[in-house]
């Protein structure tokens, strides 16, 4: 692929209109695929993922409306409707069946260019906004105390405590239940998925040795308290 690392599929019927929309694309660095179908587009979709989809309306085997809600139910990929066709009620129709912007031919080089990497800007932005999103729910923080649930890694003062599976399972449930106190049993359920019985002394071993890999008889900003009944509660300072 080329720098941009964008790749735009153009769904166009006129062989001629399709090749210079894409001869258009290119000097601007984009990847083009062209479909001349409403068949070969749905192909393309599901094999490439393309980043844009520039779709005509009038195909010939299936209108670009009915398309565009098909590709709506599988891509996020912004479509910019670029057609012939230019009365009010096929714009609404062409926004309402989940298109991102309505070009009418012919319109200028310039402006459909414009239209392109504005749509390609907006969804680049709003997968960053997304991935960051994911990045900050995969990370909790209490004090000095960062758990990393994709890798499973309690971190104190960024250094990592080297919790076990359970270990780490038992911390993440009080976490999640910050200040309030947990039984044995209820830890032992949640966390081993069956009922305790007589294993009572698993929970004591587990939070004994977890709180002594965290430090916390020596470090400030949260304490895991052992209640009169046996119970656990994680607490910040």
């Amino acid at each position: 692929m080329s720098e941009t690392n964008h790749l735009i599929l153009v769904v166009e019927d006129d062989a001629d209109t399709a090749q210079l929309n894409a001869r258009m694309l290119k000097r601007k660095g984009y990847d083009v695929l062209l479909a001349y179908s409403a068949a070969a587009a749905r192909a393309f979709v599901h094999e490439y993922a393309p980043d844009l989809i520039v779709l005509d309306v009038g195909l010939p085997d299936c209108d670009g409306f009915t398309l565009c809600k098909e590709i709506r139910q599988g891509s996020d990929a912004p479509v910019l409707f670029l057609t012939g066709r230019k009365t009010t009620k096929d714009k609404i129709t062409g926004m309402d069946t989940g298109g991102d912007y309505y070009l009418t031919k012919p319109c200028s080089t310039d402006e459909f260019i414009a239209v392109t990497k504005r749509l390609l800007q907006k969804a680049q932005q709003e997968k960053d906004r997304l991935n960051q999103a994911a990045k900050e729910a995969a990370v909790i923080t209490q004090g000095p105390l960062t758990l990393m649930l994709p890798e499973n890694a309690a971190l104190v003062n960024g250094c990592n405590a080297k919790l076990t599976p359970k270990e780490f399972a038992v911390l993440l449930l009080l976490v999640k239940n910050k200040g309030k106190e947990l039984t044995s049993k209820v830890i032992y359920e949640n966390v081993w998925g069956t009922e305790m019985n007589d294993d009572k002394n698993a929970i004591r071993m587990h939070v004994s040795r977890m709180k002594k890999k965290l430090g916390t008889d020596n470090i400030d900003g949260f304490s895991i308290l052992t209640g009169y009944g046996g119970g656990y509660t994680f607490t910040t300072m």
